[in-house]
């Protein structure tokens, strides 16, 4: 396991700065889950909204790490619970720092929210500063709402559809987050046409977790059967569209057009030998864990105020992480569609219902969809290149 350096390179960081902290009761909320555990960090701590001195302290290590361009994203919970005035001291704080330096860092930012809490002056703001928005909406309001609801137990789908309409308003650009859950997979037809009607043309689809240990499914649990179906079925539909001059950005699409055109790729779990690298999750505390997958005493990594990016990069936490995340070579290899897949994501990996620890529960869902959709997948990326996202 080798050491990584920090210099000339980008750096990203996964900011919760309300941390576990949220507005609306999601049933299949995977950080509920991490709270729940016996082994997961101090969740007392854990549910405080991030100071000025901690969001200082992780500006001033970003910003000394060496990297030439460095993205803020912030998630949840749901981090707009922080408050404007969290955001605008971030920013003001990073552009005084990022004045002083003597060569000027390239800054991003984004932003995963479920739109409850936003108003004009936060949209005014994003927009103001260039945050890319991520609003979490599952499909139609008959399967949004069966799953996302506030505290009162109503739903929130008139309220999401709302904010998106204030993004336009306003110019914030955002995407579509969708979790697919069993209910979404049997209705993507459906959530797919409603998206199109409402010009949501910017979407990421986002497998739902079954909680760590499960041994049974859920209701809402995505089984490796739906998953496929659903993957054709979209791919389908999204093809056809492409065909017709109609692009529609489906995240994992584009990823896969970048694959076969040879190109990175920059979705998660698709890193060109199937190994995860391990991300900076920062908890509202300072405590930093490698992925939002993994917030538990086992993967915690350290704290900001004690450790540089670079301490952090080598820890023995993320070194142990990077290390178990890497897959069955030999199986992989002799896989003609791993140069597509390339492995999936790793918590895809541990034990369920559906496999066992250390084997892709969508392996074989994953595989069958690509055999469907390779030929075409080839054919767009040598009429785009890997432009096409």
């Amino acid at each position: 396991m080798s050491a990584v350096s920090m210099r000339r390179t980008h750096l990203s960081l996964l900011i919760k700065p309300a941390a576990g902290l949220c507005n609306i009761r999601c049933t299949y909320c995977f950080y509920r889950d991490l709270s729940n555990l016996s082994n997961t960090h101090d969740t007392q701590a854990n549910n405080k909204i991030m100071t000025r001195e901690t969001s200082d302290k992780l500006i001033e290590r970003a910003l000394d790490s060496g990297a030439s361009d460095i993205t803020f994203a912030f998630q949840g919970g749901e981090p707009t619970l922080a408050g404007l005035d969290f955001f605008e001291h971030f920013v003001n704080s990073v552009n005084t720092r990022n004045n002083r330096t003597a060569r000027k860092i390239k800054i991003s930012y984004a932003v995963q929210t479920n739109g409850i809490s936003i108003n004009n002056d936060f949209a005014k703001f994003f927009k103001e500063n260039r945050f890319l928005l991520g609003l979490s909406l599952d499909g139609t309001k008959d399967t949004h709402d069966f799953f996302r609801t506030d505290a009162s137990g109503g739903g929130t789908f008139t309220k999401v559809l709302k904010c998106a309409e204030l993004f336009d308003k306003t110019g914030v650009e955002y995407n579509i987050l969708t979790v697919i859950t069993a209910q979404i997979a049997r209705h993507i037809e459906k959530i797919y046409s409603f998206y199109k009607k409402h010009n949501l043309a910017y979407l990421q689809f986002i497998t739902c977790l079954d909680p760590f240990g499960r041994t049974k499914p859920d209701f809402y649990s995505l089984t490796p059967e739906l998953y496929e179906r659903f993957l054709i079925k979209l791919f389908d539909l999204w093809y056809a569209d492409l065909s017709a001059g109609n692009y529609i950005s489906i995240r994992f699409f584009d990823n896969l057009v970048r694959a076969a055109a040879g190109e990175p790729c920059e979705q998660c779990g698709m890193s060109a030998d199937g190994s995860c690298p391990g991300q900076f999750v920062i908890e509202s505390d300072g405590t930093v864990y490698p992925c939002d997958f993994y917030c538990l005493t086992e993967w915690r990594m350290g704290n900001i105020f004690d450790l540089s990016f670079e301490q952090l990069a080598n820890s023995a936490n993320m070194l142990r992480f990077r290390e178990s995340s890497k897959l069955d070579s030999q199986k992989c290899a002799a896989c003609d569609m791993f140069k597509l897949c390339r492995g999936g994501c790793r918590r895809d990996r541990e034990v369920s219902v559906y496999n066992i620890e250390g084997q892709n529960k969508y392996c074989a869902a994953l595989y069958n969809f690509l055999s469907h959709a390779e030929h075409k997948l080839y054919l767009i990326a040598r009429q785009f290149g890997g432009n096409k996202h």
